[in-house]
């Protein structure tokens, strides 16, 4: 156990290929935000419609790993240890996030209709309590919290890492991490919802769900999972990543994927069986925009391909501890979350009878949006990967993963 015990962050240093992946995203980003530029000369209502869809995406690859973050450090595990770094360097990506978001900030009267209502036309098509919750300063002051509160928690987990890593870590503060990092999952239910409901729930201020909020964070949780796995197939085969990956750490990831899956489906089902059920007027027509007409084969697809397909092939043991077969599946899951997300949004500007997703220029705009925005946070993340070691080696328990990593 000596060798170890003496391990170093020098002996973890990001391998150069952090700089390379760094560098190819940055291409992509700025090609993509050109692209973006030029079809919002043509149309800026289209531009804002797909801006919100890939918002909403590089969103939760921004706070779903701060979810998973507080949440290794209240439950503990090794799983939880493997992708610690990885998701301290997307949450350090919110600064980033929050620039993403101030278009749609700065364009909510072209998105939201709620936000060009003067106040007697708000109280008359919302009643009192609606009217005071869907305003523009509202928008605003409630965006700007949530981040605050997001960025707060993850500068605070930032800093500990920092004095983990430098040696300076007592048990004692590690008790004060894992209480606030469970503070911070409460938090983090809060503020996903509010932000759900503003930012995707009010395109159609009519309408409600009671599990709007579970939704996005279960979705926010699964993307934060599928990246991961791709994150450590990618690393994988070098150094030092290739020091305390085997079999079991990625069986580990793949029944947390399942899962997430799983609960995305039941969540997702539920919500359909009840609003289906009641049949009222105002929310029966959320649903009737998105499974007719072009709309249904996104639907269907939503059903067959983001649960079935995965939840069939990910019974399989085999296949859940094999990095490379189980790395195609999550990429897979993170295209469909997009093609969720996009169904979420844009049947509110394509409702039945009129022009469906598969025109051309929604397409072009939505893979433009997509591609500056991923882009340019992908190679903002891998600088700050490339800024600290690749694993916790002063986690109490590190140790012990590097001599467990024989029998996987």
């Amino acid at each position: 156990m000596s060798a170890a015990a003496h391990v170093t962050p020098a002996d973890f240093a990001p391998p150069a290929s952090v700089a390379t992946l760094r560098n190819r995203a940055l291409i992509v980003g700025v090609i993509g935000l050109a692209a973006s530029v030029y079809f919002a000369n043509a149309s800026l209502e289209m531009f804002l419609r797909s801006w919100l869809v890939a918002f909403l995406f590089w969103l939760g690859m921004t706070i779903g790993p701060l979810a998973l973050l507080m949440l290794q450090y209240v439950t503990g595990g090794n799983w939880g240890r493997i992708g610690r770094r990885f998701w301290e360097a997307a949450t350090r990506c919110l600064p980033l996030t929050f620039l993403f978001w101030l278009p749609i900030a700065l364009g909510m009267k072209v998105l939201y209709p709620w936000a060009g209502w003067s106040h007697e036309v708000a109280v008359r098509e919302l009643g009192s309590k609606g009217s005071w919750y869907l305003t523009p300063g509202g928008f605003w002051q409630k965006g700007i919290v949530c981040f605050l509160i997001w960025w707060a928690f993850a500068a605070y987990l930032g800093r500990w890492s920092k004095i983990e890593e430098e040696g300076r870590a007592t048990p004692e503060k590690f008790i004060t991490v894992q209480n606030i990092s469970g503070v911070g999952i409460i938090l983090y239910g809060f503020t996903v919802t509010f932000s759900a409901i503003d930012w995707a729930s009010s395109l159609n201020p009519y309408w409600f769900s009671s599990v709007w909020g579970m939704l996005f964070m279960v979705g926010q949780v699964l993307t934060a999972f599928a990246f991961t796995i791709w994150l450590v197939a990618r690393f994988s085969p070098e150094a030092p990543v290739s020091r305390v990956i085997n079999n079991e750490r990625i069986h580990d990831f793949g029944k947390l994927m399942f899962a997430f899956v799983v609960l995305w489906a039941y969540l997702s089902f539920s919500q359909w069986i009840i609003i289906w059920s009641g049949n009222l007027t105002e929310e029966i027509k959320w649903y009737l925009d998105r499974i007719h007409g072009r709309w249904q084969v996104v639907a269907v697809s939503l059903i067959l391909l983001h649960f079935g397909f995965p939840f069939f092939i990910m019974l399989s043991r085999n296949l859940k501890r094999n990095i490379g077969r189980l790395v195609w599946i999550a990429l897979f899951i993170l295209c469909m979350r997009f093609v969720d997300l996009f169904w979420l949004v844009q049947p509110k500007f394509h409702p039945i009878g009129e022009a469906g997703p598969l025109n051309t220029e929604s397409i072009w705009m939505t893979i433009a949006c997509a591609a500056a925005m991923g882009g340019l946070w992908m190679a903002f993340f891998f600088w700050q990967l490339g800024r600290r070691s690749m694993m916790p080696v002063n986690d109490p328990n590190f140790p012990k993963m590097l001599e467990m990593k024989q029998h996987g």
